[in-house]
């Protein structure tokens, strides 16, 4: 298994080591560093459930609910049809919120834990990389229940709902406003931040030297949230809430990564056309990503997206007008235009590139699942940037010129040579982007909530029109004892 998370072992032993399933004994917990570090790999471990990552979030039902493919089951037509009464898409929307509250819950008992714990880490780095990990997870996870069970900001920013849990056990916090708890994401965010931002390997860049007993390894740390993960996840939420000074200054901020760090040592950057093999889900553009098991998330892809499975929407034709676009040729089966698949962008071929096995072998591991990416951030910087109005279009444009150079696309390059191109315009390109690169991420739905669209194109091929009501899950009235592991 690809473990998630700063490590004392080498790249080698780091992909066999705790199997899904399982946990560390309470009694066994925080004796010493390694139990901290297998407290937090537990919690990584966790995200890849079916309730969370690994289906629902990703290419499961909030991908449906962005309309990009035809639903072939009920589950996936109820939640293609925005149906949250629908018994069977309840049951999962109740899980995925339970689940997501029990691995907030491990964070806050790791937090409160390692705050207090008098043991003496060997290395002084590693406590201060786990207290931030920590602290980013556990304000993108909130994140994660906001942006799906309250109305979006644009609509009403003084909503009541969810909880902000901090603290582990019976202890229940009360319903927050969207404006009082987004303050609590950002409070976590820069907490994270402050304790990441002078000991987190990622800033000196990929190391090919061996990991010592004790020592991090540098490879891994696009799988945990690091840094520049975290300041992702700043820039999200700032654009989530029009804060797009702080939006841009933020996503800008990832980009230092590909200035400060030579090429051969970036643990991520936009990948050319070719250069990334046979890993077609583009694991060297995540800022951070959710680690797989070969067969686990794999395999379910190639069920839901695969022969037999479902097929893009008629939208997809107007999405992919040049065939040069490495996502077309890579990540989509073409070979039957009214019967277009996804079969490769998640599916058994796509494979990690550049990591081993416990045995050693090149090119084994299954794709891990993004959590955030570069291309994100460049949507970010152009949107932020066009929204505050004062750019100019090419200023404007420059990031996302340069993830469309990266996909041999050369649209909004082009369209840059004519004096009557505007911002607002450039805006078009942003939505097409999102629409284009986040194909089986679960990410589109939020994009259309954020800006509260009053419709949204339909699987079927026409406009589906969308209240507050369609963009927003209901609370399930289960209790929030899942606070408790």
């Amino acid at each position: 298994m690809l473990l998630a998370c700063a490590v004392t072992v080498s790249c080698n032993d780091w992909f066999g080591i705790t199997p899904d399933g399982s946990s560390v004994p309470e009694d066994r917990f925080f004796r010493n560093e390694n139990a901290y570090l297998n407290a937090l790999t537990d919690i990584y471990t966790q995200l890849r459930a079916e309730s969370l990552y690994g289906r629902t979030l990703s290419v499961g039902e909030v991908e449906f609910m962005g309309q990009n493919f035809h639903p072939t089951d009920a589950l996936q037509t109820a939640a293609a049809s925005l149906d949250y009464t629908n018994a069977t898409f309840a049951g999962a929307i109740e899980q995925t919120y339970v689940d997501m509250y029990r691995a907030i819950a491990a964070c806050n008992n790791l937090i409160e834990h390692i705050e207090t714990t008098r043991v003496v880490f060997n290395d002084p780095d590693r406590k201060h990389i786990i207290t931030g990990e920590l602290y980013g997870l556990r304000a993108a996870l909130h994140f994660e229940l906001l942006r799906l069970f309250h109305p979006a900001w644009a609509v009403d920013p003084d909503f009541v709902g969810l909880r902000y849990m901090t603290h582990f056990g019976m202890t229940v916090s009360e319903p927050l406003s969207t404006r009082a708890f987004v303050e609590r994401v950002l409070a976590d965010l820069d907490r994270a931040a402050e304790e990441l931002r002078d000991h987190d390997p990622i800033f000196a860049g990929f190391s090919l030297s061996s990991v010592l007993p004790g020592e991090i390894d540098s490879r891994l740390r696009t799988f945990c949230m690091n840094y520049y993960a975290v300041r992702g996840m700043r820039a999200r939420v700032c654009l989530y809430m029009g804060d797009y000074i702080q939006a841009a200054a933020c996503a800008e901020e990832v980009f230092e990564h590909l200035t400060l760090v030579d090429k051969t040592y970036q643990l991520f950057h936009f990948c050319a056309p070719g250069e990334y093999g046979d890993d077609y889900s583009f694991s060297r553009e995540h800022l951070f990503g959710v680690s797989t098991l070969p067969g686990g998330f794999d395999e379910l892809t190639d069920r839901l997206y695969g022969e037999g499975g479902a097929v893009v929407t008629a939208h997809y034709a107007g999405l992919f007008t040049d065939s040069r676009d490495t996502r077309y040729r890579d990540w989509f089966d073409n070979s039957q235009p009214d019967r277009v698949r996804m079969s490769h962008k998640f599916g058994p071929q796509s494979v990690l590139s550049g990591y081993t096995s416990t045995g050693g072998s090149d090119q084994v591991l299954p794709c891990r699942i993004p959590f955030i990416k570069l291309g994100e951030m460049a949507l970010i910087c152009t949107e932020a940037l066009v929204r505050q109005g004062d750019a100019d279009a090419a200023t404007a444009a420059a990031r996302l010129v340069e993830m469309q150079q990266a996909r041999d696309v050369t649209e909004v390059a082009d369209r840059l040579t004519d004096p009557a191109f505007t911002t607002d315009q450039l805006l078009e390109y942003v939505e097409r982007e999102y629409r284009r690169d986040f194909f089986g991420e679960g990410q589109l739905f939020h994009y259309y909530k954020r800006l509260n669209r009053t419709s949204i194109p339909q699987y079927d091929g026409t406009e589906r029109a969308m209240t507050a009501a369609d963009y927003t899950w209901p609370i399930p009235a289960v209790s929030v004892q899942a606070n408790q592991l």
